[in-house]
């Protein structure tokens, strides 16, 4: 992996998403790219205020960005870049993506824990516009190596390899354990699409530890939740297909009756064209 994008805010889940990415820098032996995008702030009332200038505010946040690149060499020991760029987030890390080799996005998250507040604004524009991984680190999960994957899967995917590449990249440099999760949403036993989708599983994961696992339950998301309450793992993985299974789960529809939580970082992987 080339380089891994580390989108900051300066807030305190953009410092743990900070962890993550240079921890996984350092095992990768990627270049670790810090990045942060600002907007001129628009005056909400008649009330006289100081005018900020471009240039006031792209030196404030340089400094910012700066600050927070020292403190991950100093605790880590990487050399580190940075970028700082007015316009809207999602918008100029999607440029970005084009400009430079980038092989991973990482992002903070706020929240409670819930992953239709796990999946920010900002964070769901990135993952939609960009067809990069994009690894979601929410605010309150502490980094540990990763043992165990586990990657939820409607079998609806593409059998290239290409796209799973972050996956298998991961799984290999931290020796990690991947558990294929396939909810089941009705009875009637092994479906043809469950066939095919392990048939296809195994070209893609031939070589590395992996284990099947299914569970039945109506709501997908739902499913995921109880079968990572049985069996814990440091990485959730979701393949993001176009108007497809990522979109139907995250859905608005779906939000009030999400019951699951996750405290684990979410990899988005894009199977776009």
């Amino acid at each position: 992996m080339q380089t891994i994008l580390l989108a900051v805010d300066f807030s305190p889940a953009s410092r743990n998403a900070a962890v993550f990415a240079a921890e996984m820098a350092k095992l990768l032996h990627s270049k670790l790219l810090l990045f942060h995008a600002y907007m001129l702030p628009t005056p909400i009332s008649e009330v006289p205020y100081a005018m900020i200038t471009v240039d006031n505010l792209q030196k404030e946040n340089e400094d910012q960005i700066k600050k927070e690149a020292d403190w991950i060499h100093d605790n880590y020991g990487l050399e580190v870049e940075w970028l700082v760029r007015i316009g809207i987030a999602s918008d100029e890390i999607k440029t970005l993506t084009k400009e430079k080799e980038i092989g991973l996005i990482i992002m903070g998250m706020k929240g409670a824990g819930g992953l239709d507040k796990i999946i920010g604004s900002t964070t769901i524009n990135v993952s939609r516009k960009v067809k990069t991984p994009v690894l979601i680190i929410p605010h309150d999960a502490a980094y540990s190596p990763i043992k165990h994957i586990t990657y939820a899967s409607d079998f609806s995917y593409k059998t290239s390899t290409r796209l799973f590449n972050t996956l298998l990249e991961l799984a290999r440099a931290y020796g990690a354990k991947t558990h294929i999760l396939f909810v089941r949403q009705g009875h009637g036993g092994n479906s043809e699409q469950e066939l095919n989708g392990k048939r296809s599983s195994e070209i893609i994961f031939e070589g590395y530890d992996h284990e099947y696992a299914t569970i039945e339950e109506p709501s997908v998301n739902q499913g995921i939740s109880k079968y990572l309450q049985q069996y814990s793992s440091e990485l959730l993985v979701m393949v993001a297909h176009k108007h497809t299974f990522l979109e139907r789960v995250f859905s608005k529809t779906h939000t009030t009756a999400m019951a699951y939580e996750t405290h684990i970082p979410l990899l988005i992987l894009q199977d776009k064209d």
